[in-house]
């Protein structure tokens, strides 16, 4: 799908509006959802392509936010289930069930818990990258990976 182009005295809002979410390294946690929050309030009104960019840059965010939450609540469900079983075994009588889990757990941050969660660290750092340099080329951009909070 063709996306709208930019014009030229609509560029350096666009720009403000995808680098927003850098707020999250000032305000950990909300700060990627309350910076396009904030820009997408301040622009939307000067044009339709600056309110498309807020709220594509505002839906992505909120998906990250999500699509973390839940990566962590499911990690810490598996790794308390692991350890769990361990202890429920040891205190089954079988001591090693309990090393055995803790060595489980720990594989299993090292193996996907870690490696999962530096891909959702920069995965939204790459992509707005991207989002910053079509616009610069006068190119509206569209997240991947987004639900669509906002329409």
């Amino acid at each position: 799908m063709n996306l709208p182009a930019i014009p030229e005295p609509e560029r350096t809002p666009a720009l403000l509006i995808h680098l927003s979410p850098l707020l999250g390294f000032v305000l950990p946690v909300l700060g990627n959802v309350l910076g396009p929050l904030a820009a997408w309030l301040a622009f939307r009104d000067r044009s339709r392509g600056l309110d498309a960019q807020g709220k594509e840059a505002l839906n992505f965010q909120l998906s990250v936010w999500l699509y973390s939450l839940l990566f962590g609540l499911l990690s810490l469900a598996l790794f308390s289930l692991g350890l769990l079983g361990g202890a429920f075994g040891a205190a089954a009588g079988a001591s090693d069930l309990g090393a055995f889990a803790l060595f489980g757990s720990l594989a299993a941050l090292f193996a996907f818990v870690i490696p999962a969660s530096v891909v959702l660290w920069a995965f939204p750092l790459v992509v707005m990258v991207l989002a910053v340099i079509r616009v610069t080329q006068g190119r509206a951009y569209r997240y991947p990976g987004r639900i669509r909070f906002l329409r």
